[in-house]
């Protein structure tokens, strides 16, 4: 009985109830001390149907891009996205990501030059320089190194954060899929994983299901 409360509060737990917003009335089985709380079995069907979405997104070569700006995340997210060899976003979202893919391919090459400047005849100072710009280049763009075009499929763990990564998402027709909390705005959003996304332990449950098969 623990265990399965424990289960239940890491997944199934959606926030506060909130009478104006009913976007995932559906998928709510009851309230309890002011708590929404998920239907296990509508959301467990709905994660296994998306896991075999996935599954054929990676089998056939297809691309995916990871973005989860949550600190507390961000070594769930660079877990799974380095094990499939796929794209990451996980420090900040700089706008034109997907829409203006050229400027952070100019920024990435620009520290390919910073890179090879650190082996020149320069200052240490200067080389330090060089350093601190590549260090920040690397924290921004460096999980976009091998993203050549635009991805099939962008992951969010939460809607609210990363906004502007779902605008742009939309304007370019790219499946969203997105971890979502019982308040959440669903609109827009192909796949949904209806979950307690402020818990570590959910995260990690929820990705552990979803890639299995494939890490």
């Amino acid at each position: 009985m623990i265990v399965f409360h424990t289960i239940l509060n890491n997944i199934f737990l959606g926030n506060i109830k909130n009478k104006k917003k009913k976007f995932l009335k559906n998928y709510i089985s009851y309230n309890y001390n002011n708590f929404n709380y998920f239907n296990a079995k509508k959301v467990i069907i709905n994660l296994f149907l998306i896991k075999k979405e996935i599954k054929n997104i990676l089998l056939n070569k297809k691309k995916i891009l990871f973005v989860s700006t949550k600190n507390f995340l961000r070594e769930i997210v660079y877990k799974y996205a380095r094990s499939l060899e796929q794209n990451y976003i996980c420090n900040k979202w700089i706008g034109g990501i997907l829409t203006n893919t050229k400027n952070y391919k100019k920024i990435l090459n620009n520290s390919i030059t910073l890179k090879k400047k650190r082996d020149m005849n320069f200052t240490k100072k200067e080389k330090n320089l060089f350093l601190k710009k590549e260090k920040k280049i690397e924290i921004l763009y460096g999980g976009l190194k091998q993203m050549s075009s635009i991805p099939d499929l962008i992951i969010i763990t939460d809607i609210k954060k990363e906004k502007i990564a779902i605008n742009e998402a939309k304007r370019l027709k790219i499946k969203i899929l997105a971890l979502v909390d019982s308040d959440d705005n669903i609109s827009g959003i192909d796949y949904i994983v209806p979950c307690n996304n402020n818990s570590i332990n959910c995260v990690k449950i929820i990705f552990k299901i979803l890639f299995s098969e494939v890490c």
